[in-house]
């Protein structure tokens, strides 16, 4: 492992949630948001947030770690 800190793993956690969500076009012309990694979905109309992604999805383990307050560590 490399030594990476705390607001280093947050600038990859935020990328990561930011850029898994893609805009998918259907067929007969409506769309929905897609993850990119595990394939969840919803309408067009509900936001990227909305989707309840697969338990081992690495943007589940993101939001986790974006939603966790920091701790101080001690020397």
């Amino acid at each position: 492992m490399i030594d990476i800190s705390p607001e280093e793993t947050r600038k990859i956690a935020a990328a990561l949630v930011k850029t898994a969500i893609e805009i998918v076009s259907e067929e007969d012309g409506g769309a929905h948001n897609q993850c990119k990694l595990c394939g969840a979905s919803v309408p067009w109309l509900k936001t990227g947030d909305e989707i309840k992604h697969a338990p081992d999805c690495p943007v589940v383990i993101a939001q986790r770690v974006l939603s966790a307050k920091p701790r101080l560590h001690s020397v």
